[in-house]
C-alpha cells in the first residue's frame, strides 16, 4: 500500500492523524542555551513532518480544521515563549500563516506585529515578505466582511496606518484606499470618502464612477447646508466571535 494510501486509510479513523499532535501540545521553552537548542530542534523535526503531512491533504476545509484543532493548539505555547524571548525563530512566521488560514484576526494581528517588529521571515516557500503577505491577506479579509455587512475594525485600519510607513506596492496601495473609500461612502463620510478613492485612483485603482458618486453626495449636502456625517468620534465597535 503506498503511502497516501496508508494516509487516506488512517485518515478516516483519526482526523488527527499525520498532524504529529492528536491531545499533544508542547511545553515551554528550556531557559538554558543547550536545552533551548534541543528543544528547538525537536519542535523543528515536528513542524517538517507536519507541514509535509498537511502536503498530503487536497481538501483546503480538512486542512483548515487540521489547523484550528490540532497544528495553532500543538504550536502556539513555544510561538508565545519564542515572543517573549524576542525571538525571530522561522516557527513564527509559519504560525502567523496558520492563523490567518484559521481566520484568527486578533491572535494573527498581534504576532504579524510582533514579527515585522523583529524581521522575522516568512517561510522559504513564500515569495512574499511580510508586510506584502499581511497587507494582502488584510485587504482580502477585509473585502469579504464588508461585502457581508460586517465590520472590519480596528483591523483594517490598523494595517492602514501602519502601510503608510510600509514600502509596498503601488496596486496594494491602491486597494487600502479604495476600501477606506467604500467604507467612508457605506457610512456617508463624503469628506473622507472624496480624498481616499481620489488617492485610489492616483494609485491605479478603478474607482472613477464611486469617486464621481462621492462627489455629488458630497456637493448636494453643502449646497444644502447640511454638514457631510464624518466618523472621526466614533469607536470601532469591538470585533464578534460570530
Amino acid at each position: 500500500m503506498s503511502l497516501m494510501k496508508r494516509f487516506q486509510a488512517k485518515k478516516k479513523n483519526d482526523p488527527s492523524y499525520g498532524t504529529g499532535v492528536k491531545s499533544k501540545v508542547l511545553g515551554t521553552m528550556p531557559t538554558s542555551p543547550l536545552a533551548r537548542n534541543q528543544t528547538l530542534a525537536k519542535i523543528e523535526k515536528e513542524l517538517e513532518n507536519d507541514l509535509a503531512a498537511l502536503k498530503l491533504i487536497k481538501s483546503i476545509k480538512q486542512k483548515e480544521q487540521i489547523k484550528a484543532e490540532s497544528l495553532v493548539p500543538k504550536y502556539l505555547p513555544t510561538v508565545t515563549g519564542l515572543m517573549a524571548s524576542g525571538s525571530d525563530h522561522a516557527l513564527l512566521g509559519q504560525v502567523l500563516i496558520w492563523l490567518f488560514d484559521i481566520k484568527d484576526i486578533a491572535q494573527a494581528m498581534d504576532l504579524a506585529v510582533y514579527c515585522i517588529e523583529h524581521d522575522v521571515s516568512m517561510p522559504e516557500r513564500f515569495k512574499r515578505d511580510l508586510p506584502t503577505y499581511l497587507c494582502d491577506t488584510i485587504i482580502e479579509w477585509a473585502d469579504t466582511e464588508f461585502e457581508a455587512g460586517r465590520s472590519v475594525e480596528p483591523y483594517f485600519s490598523r494595517v492602514f496606518d501602519l502601510a503608510e510607513d510600509w514600502d509596498i506596492h503601488d496596486e496594494i496601495r491602491a486597494k487600502f484606499y479604495r476600501l477606506k473609500g467604500l467604507i467612508a461612502m457605506d457610512k456617508e463620510d463624503f469628506v473622507m470618502a472624496v480624498p481616499a478613492l481620489e488617492t485610489a485612483m492616483e494609485y491605479g485603482a478603478k474607482v472613477k464612477t464611486a469617486l464621481g458618486d462621492a462627489k455629488k453626495k458630497c456637493a448636494a449636502c453643502l449646497e444644502s447646508g447640511t454638514e457631510p456625517e464624518t466618523d472621526e468620534e466614533t469607536e470601532p465597535e469591538p470585533p464578534t466571535d460570530e
